[in-house]
């Protein structure tokens, strides 16, 4: 897990990390037990529990011991924005700079907690443009007329 960064909110980068977990078990199987946090972060279950009581007091789950955990909506909308900053992060690292997709998802998770949701929001526009330039550079019609175009 990351080390902890705040940007002005409440949330740390460790309990991104838990509502990122639990928003992703959730659209996996429809709903988020602790084991199953636990072991998608790969902690004790003691130490998930400590961490829904504080999402759960700061308004972002609702749960109850020996219950499913679930979002509430400004958990979702707060999770969804770390999806799509990790997601843009991985598609850079992974599609535009090639790197290997086990170390790029692991990068990407690091960077997320830095990357302030306004920064964010200006740099995912430059790296989706980014990500369609070289999807059209690659195009087979792009590279047929290069290879074209070099032999004369």
């Amino acid at each position: 897990m990351a080390k902890s960064v705040n940007h002005g909110n409440v949330l740390t980068a460790v309990m991104e990390d838990y509502l990122e977990a639990i928003y992703h078990i959730v659209r996996e199987r429809g709903y988020a037990r602790s084991t199953q946090i636990s072991l998608r972060l790969g902690v004790h279950k003691s130490t998930v529990t400590t961490a829904l009581h504080w999402l759960q007091t700061h308004g972002f789950i609702d749960y109850a011991p020996y219950r499913d955990v679930t979002l509430t909506p400004k958990g979702v909308k707060e999770a969804e924005g770390i999806v799509k900053r990790h997601d843009i992060l991985f598609r850079l690292l992974h599609q535009l700079l090639l790197v290997e997709e086990k170390e790029a998802s692991k990068l990407a998770c690091d960077m997320e907690h830095a990357l302030t949701p306004d920064i964010a929001d200006r740099f995912i526009p430059l790296v989706e443009a980014a990500l369609q330039k070289a999807l059209r550079d690659q195009s087979p019609a792009k590279k047929r007329s290069g290879e074209h175009t070099k032999g004369k």
